[in-house]
């Protein structure tokens, strides 16, 4: 069995961001008296996880081709729920930046924090006045959507970044807004059109080649604003083939991809493009660089979510 989460860690964050988002100014005593109730309701939560998820303990085990005696008929959609949150958590293991806050139920952090996500990532939503604010992720899991209802999309997190499955088990992972649903929304034409735009101008660059499979994702405004930004300051010192875009969002076809590959013609080109994109500083370093041994191929991608600032 795989250690439990450091669940104190998980406690730390949380109580450190609620009480930064509303300024409270309560003395020691008032703390540590809350810290007491929360460490009680995330030890229930756990104590509950374990209990309803099958495979928790070594006697919910069943051998491969096998079922157990008086098996429920309800282990089915516990597994197919469980096989959910741990697609999502892999997504965001890989994907989601590890300088973002993830905002999550107390089951879904668990299976966060099993993916490799730090404790110091995660702020768990068991208060009952709690929010997703001062998290840049929130993962909407079923428990979490019947907590907020219409509220996570309409005023905290508008734009669905991934999501996985369907119906009432879906969970999606959203990005949350910094200044609210409303000015996300009305910030939305604007941004798509300054990426239709560079898309445009990269496509008229004669230092760039770009493959005819590549050629409708600059043109329709489906590029990450940094990837854009990135590409035409490479084009603008050296020849630079753009083979394909990718990295799309699953179950989010309208977010922009954030990842590229990109061929030039020569090593000491290629050495030329390594030292320029590994040069870069935060948002314009890909969180990934790869290279395609013998072709001068390389690979990059970055993180999630865009910077919304900038059309992402």
């Amino acid at each position: 069995m795989s250690e439990q989460p450091s669940w104190p860690s998980v406690m730390r964050t949380t109580l450190h961001l609620w009480f930064k988002r509303r300024s409270l100014r309560i003395g020691r005593r008032g703390v540590v008296g809350l810290s007491v109730l929360l460490t009680a309701g995330l030890v229930a939560a756990l104590c509950i996880v374990l209990v309803i998820r099958p495979g928790a303990t070594s006697a919910s085990v069943t051998p491969p081709g096998s079922t157990q005696a008086g098996q429920s008929p309800d282990q089915g959609p516990l597994q197919a729920e469980a096989a959910l949150r741990g697609q999502a958590a892999a997504w965001i293991a890989a994907q989601v930046s590890p300088a973002a806050i993830v905002s999550c139920d107390p089951a879904m952090c668990a299976v966060l924090q099993a993916h490799g996500v730090p404790s110091s990532q995660l702020l768990v939503l068991v208060l009952a006045d709690a929010d997703p604010l001062g998290s840049d992720v929130v993962v909407a899991t079923p428990a979490v959507r019947s907590q907020f209802g219409a509220r996570l999309g309409e005023v905290y997190a508008p734009e669905v970044i991934a999501s996985f499955g369907s119906g009432a088990q879906r969970i999606d992972v959203r990005a949350i807004a910094p200044d609210g649903a409303a000015a996300f929304e009305s910030a939305l034409p604007a941004q798509n059109a300054a990426r239709i735009t560079a898309g445009q101008q990269l496509l008229a660059n004669k230092l760039m080649i770009v493959a005819h499979a590549a050629r409708p994702a600059l043109a329709g405004g489906e590029v990450d604003p940094r990837l854009l930004v990135t590409l035409a300051a490479i084009a603008a010192q050296q020849r630079v083939s753009v083979l394909s875009f990718g990295d799309p969002s699953p179950g989010a076809p309208d977010v922009p991809l954030r990842g590229a590959q990109l061929r030039v013609g020569t090593r000491a080109e290629l050495r030329t493009l390594l030292s320029f994109l590994r040069a870069q500083q935060a948002p314009y370093l890909p969180a990934a660089i790869r290279t395609a041994g013998g072709n001068y191929t390389v690979s990059i991608y970055y993180d999630a979510p865009g910077p919304l600032g900038m059309g992402g």
